[in-house]
């Protein structure tokens, strides 16, 4: 179970968990903005390309170059891509040391930066090496959101949209800070990273290895990965996540409440646009998703907030849907 830290202000915790750490990851944006947290830490260079098992090698080649040992923490000073690939550098290294957590953009506050799961992409298909592996602990430090650029704010609130469909309470909440959101406010954003939190702590620790409950956090994860694939990680995970919710849902709208279907489809086409990619080339990639059973195709679908179901399409239903619902949204 992950020890988390949440605040608005808490520079000085982030300061304390980073010198209680033998070895840094970060990347290339936040070493530039954060120098004084960065001095000493492994840096690579940001965004998604980084996250391939030769990066992780070169991690894990200056880990032992440093002579860390089993009894030694490293720590994960960035967005979702940092956080994957230190954790299962953590994972790996020595058959498996303590992490500690310190996520910077909105997405890995809300999703990636807690629960565990570790991985980089091979051979095309995002997340396919990996590792359950939770930090020991997680400093949440919304001040850090105060320089997120916009793209990634974009992303994060994807991730937090997706969290938010998990619960009565964060669904109200989210309709209620929608204006804040948009405007950024700090307030409003803390309240809500601090529910998201809380409801994928809760998630996590009733099903660390996605054994069954944890699935729930996949809402418009099967599209949105196919995407995210196909267009070469053009734009952020979670613009991909939000292209996803929005398709999956209009390709799945009868077993969606319609009153919850007409409220949440505005919100998500504030965000995101329908995707362009063919349905051939999506469900061909969807194919290899880690979700499917039985050789069909799995969505994790909010039936309403806080209940989901799991729907499962063989190939030709998958593309009859997704062209269907393309269309739809596109009109």
């Amino acid at each position: 179970m992950t020890e988390i830290v949440c605040g608005k202000n808490i520079m000085s915790d982030v300061k304390a968990a980073l010198e209680g750490c033998a070895f840094t990851v970060t990347d290339n944006n936040i070493a530039a903005l954060y120098p004084e947290f960065a001095a000493d830490a492994f840096v690579i260079k940001a965004g998604e390309s980084s996250k391939t098992p030769d990066t992780l090698l070169s991690i894990l080649d200056e880990m032992s170059r440093r002579g860390l040992r089993r009894s030694d923490r490293i720590a994960a000073l960035g967005g979702g891509v940092v956080g994957d690939i230190t954790g299962f550098a953590a994972a790996v290294y020595m058959r498996g040391i303590k992490w500690t957590s310190i996520p910077t953009s909105l997405l890995a506050m809300v999703d990636s930066g807690i629960g565990g799961k570790t991985a980089v992409d091979f051979n095309g298909v995002k997340n396919l090496i990996g590792a359950f592996h939770e930090p020991t602990k997680a400093v949440v430090c919304t001040e850090f959101l105060t320089t997120l650029p916009d793209r990634e704010w974009k992303c994060g609130t994807g991730e937090l949209i997706k969290t938010c469909l998990l619960s009565e309470k964060a669904y109200c909440l989210l309709k209620n800070s929608l204006s804040g959101l948009l405007e950024k406010d700090k307030d409003c954003v803390y309240s809500l990273v601090e529910e998201c939190l809380k409801i994928k702590s809760d998630v996590v620790n009733k099903d660390p290895k996605e054994n069954g409950l944890r699935k729930i956090l996949n809402i418009g994860h099967t599209v949105g990965h196919a995407l995210e694939s196909l267009d070469g990680y053009k734009l952020s995970h979670g613009e991909y996540v939000l292209k996803g919710m929005m398709t999956e849902f209009a390709m799945c709208k009868d077993s969606i409440d319609k009153k919850f279907l007409g409220e949440i489809m505005p919100v998500l086409k504030m965000f995101a646009v329908p995707p362009k990619t063919t349905a051939k080339a999506v469900c061909e990639k969807a194919r290899s998703d880690k979700k499917n059973k039985d050789e069909r195709i799995a969505l994790v679908i909010p039936v309403s907030p806080s209940d989901t179901k799991e729907v499962y399409l063989t190939a030709s239903q998958f593309t009859e849907c997704y062209e269907r619902a393309v269309k739809e949204l596109k009109s």
